[in-house]
């Protein structure tokens, strides 16, 4: 075997969806401060912790120097997510690269913070619903069986607690599992079939959650909407930019529709309360943008305005979905003791 070290091409190729995310962070860093993109690329990489993040740093820097630009680079690797390469474009057209990327890759880790929160607040409570759910299903599984073959065996006349309790592991047991599997299946179907647009419909479309996923994809969107328009990017294109930029598809195609809408000459206003898709609370500050010239301006509230909604869902989430959470673990508890009861008092009427 030789030992044939890898390419900058290769390095590039094989760049992860987190290594590009650290190359664009160090290249809008690199530009904001008026270095060479390549040379600040290859300091970058020396100071990198992680040996993966570096190497895609030396193999972006090779890249450049033979030619190629940043968003060739990052469209040619394999698990790089599209939405990278249409930032470096969107930030490339205005002329501005460092400013531009900067406060957009600011936006965006704002925006996954603010979904963080939500997934805070219900890992725990979810968590613990999921693991006594899988300890009742395992008791029904494997210590109901062989208590209720030996209760029918002794012809004992059993209690409608017990028969009730046996239903529920025996045949209701099945029904979920069903469910469950039906389910799962469903959304690998999905998920493989639609894509990240249809996974971001269903997202959006979920209770509870959903609103705050809707929330976050269109608060991004509206910053880096009013970042371009704040750029003088014609509107039309300033949309399709920013559609490319963002990590929500569903809210990109929706830029894409509105693109189109205005394009052909109806006001981003109008479009808005056409399509129907995005929250409509946002119409009068665009209305207002739109009317006196303040359109990035009024963006920009309309993404704070959305935030500050989200944060408030957050906190009532933390506040109303763990009690209601732990009622389910409670209710669960309440089954697997009833499940114990139920098969050891016919025992004790028969030893009676």
């Amino acid at each position: 075997m030789s030992n044939v070290k890898p390419s900058a091409a290769d390095d590039v190729q094989t760049m992860s969806a987190g290594a590009a995310e650290a190359v664009v962070e160090r290249a809008a860093h690199v530009a904001a401060a008026g270095m060479p993109l390549a040379a600040g690329l290859r300091a970058a990489a020396c100071e990198a912790d992680s040996r993966q993040i570096a190497r895609a740093l030396r193999g972006v820097a090779a890249e450049l120097e033979r030619g190629r630009s940043l968003d060739e680079c990052l469209q040619s690797a394999r698990r790089v997510p599209p939405h990278l390469a249409g930032l470096i474009r969107a930030a490339r057209r205005t002329g501005a690269v460092g400013p531009m990327l900067a406060e957009w890759i600011a936006n965006r880790r704002a925006a996954r913070q603010h979904w963080r929160g939500v997934l805070a607040t219900l890992a725990y409570p979810a968590l613990s619903v999921v693991l006594m759910g899988v300890v009742f299903l395992i008791f029904a599984a494997f210590v109901v069986p062989p208590l209720r073959q030996m209760l029918e065996e002794f012809g004992i006349n059993l209690p409608f607690n017990t028969r009730a309790i046996f239903w529920l592991s025996g045949t209701g047991a099945g029904v979920f599992a069903t469910v469950v599997g039906i389910s799962a299946v469903a959304l690998i179907v999905l998920r493989l079939i639609g894509g990240r647009l249809a996974w971001s419909w269903l997202m959006t479309n979920l209770p509870l959650v959903g609103p705050a996923w809707h929330w976050t994809g269109a608060s991004e969107m509206l910053r880096c909407l009013s970042l371009l328009v704040e750029h003088r990017v014609p509107l039309p294109e300033a949309l399709r930019l920013a559609a490319e930029g963002i990590t929500d598809r569903y809210v990109a195609e929706q830029c894409r529709r509105l693109a189109t809408r205005v394009e052909s000459g109806t006001s981003l206003t109008m479009s808005l309360i056409d399509l129907r898709t995005l929250p409509l609370s946002i119409v009068p500050l665009v209305h207002w943008g739109e009317r006196y010239d303040a359109l990035a301006e009024a963006l920009r509230s309309a993404a704070e305005m959305l935030e500050g909604r989200l944060r408030i869902k957050t906190a009532l989430l933390a506040q109303v979905v763990p009690p209601v959470l732990f009622v389910i673990v409670g209710i669960i508890a309440c089954s697997l003791v009833g499940l114990i009861a139920g098969t050891l008092i016919p025992f004790i009427r028969m030893l009676s």
